[in-house]
């Protein structure tokens, strides 16, 4: 098993959607995946498969999670720990010191990530997803 991170390019953008679609109840529009593209966009590859992706928007020294996901087939194997883990080493190499992100209140197991990484809770953001309705819990990550 190989994985590698990489930047995301516009070949990828099938792949990508196709993950997005089968992740969340809610997709990004695949003009929202084009626009980010001059932004921080990384890949994950396994074996030289995309199989799944990281999206930041950086300013300064402050990085905000816009969109994460792996391949739902290949949740519990790592590979979003890995993604996750190389993303913030790739981010603080570039000067990035402050982390947010919004996540679903009942997403445990992303939660669980991202406090094993030091982020801890900073807020609420009230029916803030749609299908179905429910709170973001803010997260964040200050070094």
């Amino acid at each position: 098993m190989c994985r590698l991170m990489r930047e995301m390019t516009e070949s990828d953008l099938s792949l990508v959607i196709e993950i997005e679609n089968r992740a969340f109840t809610h997709p990004w529009p695949k003009q929202a995946f084009e626009e980010i593209l001059s932004h921080y966009a990384r890949v994950l590859l396994l074996d030289g498969k995309v199989i799944g992706y990281i999206l930041y928007h950086v300013i300064l020294d402050e990085a905000i999670v816009l969109n994460f996901a792996i391949d739902p087939d290949l949740h519990g194997a790592g590979h979003g720990d890995f993604l996750f883990s190389e993303s913030l080493k790739e981010l603080r190499s570039f000067g990035s010191r402050v982390f947010y992100l919004d996540v679903r209140e009942s997403n445990a197991p992303a939660i669980g990530l991202y406090e094993k990484y030091g982020f801890s809770k900073m807020g609420i953001r009230k029916e803030y997803y749609s299908d179905p309705t429910e709170n973001a819990i803010v997260m964040a990550l200050i070094q």
